[in-house]
């Protein structure tokens, strides 16, 4: 049997709200350790879908992009998780985000969600999470790709998803 995990979810969210839900559906699959990497153009939802992340982890959900101060720790309330949230839109690179320390919150404590994650992707240290946001307007598709040997992951968060009524394809 092969492990089509690579395969990504795909959604389509017509409001903010339905892809913050998304976000809290995914939260029930994270770890501390997981990294996610996030993906889209200006606008399209990025922090929105990680306020869903922490207000399903447990974490503090004021959220906010950390454009300038490149990360804010969300801590848990309680019995969830850390959250620390990146923004690396300013950055240069992978080199940049190394040399600035920042590879440092990747020791397990909590998760970490990285707005455009795809330019530091060659600092990440293990396989992560990737999520894809594209389209403007009430149209947003959301591809969701976990690593390949996390099938159940991905499984179970499509079964939360049905549940959910979310628009999946």
């Amino acid at each position: 049997m092969t492990d089509d995990s690579i395969l990504p979810i795909e959604l389509i969210s017509a409001t903010p709200e339905s892809t913050e839900r998304l976000g809290k559906l995914l939260a029930a699959e994270l770890r501390p350790g997981d990294i996610v990497l996030l993906d889209g153009d200006l606008g399209a939802g990025k922090t929105v879908m990680t306020r869903g992340i922490a207000y399903g982890l447990g974490a503090k959900p004021n959220v906010v992009s950390p454009t300038y101060t490149l990360v804010i720790e969300h801590p848990s309330t309680g019995t969830g998780i850390d959250l620390f949230h990146f923004d690396v839109y300013r950055l240069s690179g992978a080199e940049e985000f190394l040399h600035s320390g920042l590879d440092e919150y990747f020791d397990g404590r909590g998760v970490c969600v990285v707005e455009w994650g795809e330019k530091i992707s060659e600092a990440v240290p293990i396989d992560p999470i990737r999520v894809l946001i594209t389209g403007t307007g009430s149209q947003r598709k959301i591809l969701i790709s976990f690593p390949v040997g996390q099938s159940a992951r991905k499984d179970r968060l499509v079964k939360r998803i049905l549940e959910n009524d979310m628009n999946f394809k």
